[in-house]
């Protein structure tokens, strides 16, 4: 079950020990990347307090085992969250791609272009330049030119 507030998804957990609703609006934004004193305005009504205890009470909730667990519980989830997306897009992105260049109805040019895609994707085009160096003297270089030279004008004569 999960309630939402402040624009919070903030699920509510049955049957053990929890904390407050606030407590856990608190962990999530903490979780979400806010820091202690803003995640605390965001979940308590702070309109009469002072900037001191505001970041002293953050700072005690944020020590508090069963908020720090819920803090912890959070960020792996997100964590785990965004690597599932991540497979997931890349994943489908490639099965869009793959169905793009097997619908005979889409035009030649973006059939091409989504095999082409998948191909780099797959490895089987290197785009990349290799340079060789070849360190020479001037000597060696203008015996080289002679001898291409030569070779060329002995084709054309």
């Amino acid at each position: 079950m999960t309630t939402v507030t402040q624009g919070c998804i903030v699920p509510l957990m049955s049957n053990r020990p929890t904390i407050t609703a606030k407590q856990q609006m608190f962990a999530t934004f903490v979780a979400q990347g806010d820091n202690n004193t803003e995640a605390y305005r965001k979940a308590y009504d702070t309109s009469a307090m002072s900037d001191q205890v505001i970041r002293n009470s953050a700072f005690k909730l944020a020590k508090n085992e069963k908020v720090r667990n819920a803090i912890d519980s959070l960020k792996d989830e997100t964590r785990q969250q965004r690597r599932a997306r991540r497979k997931l897009t890349g994943d489908w992105i490639i099965e869009q791609l793959q169905d793009e260049a097997l619908n005979a109805r889409n035009p030649a040019a973006s059939r091409i272009r989504a095999l082409e895609l998948l191909g780099k994707r797959m490895g089987f085009f290197d785009d990349s330049t290799q340079v060789t160096v070849k360190h020479q003297s001037p000597e060696e270089i203008e015996k080289e030119l002679i001898e291409k030279l030569g070779e060329l004008l002995s084709i054309e004569a």
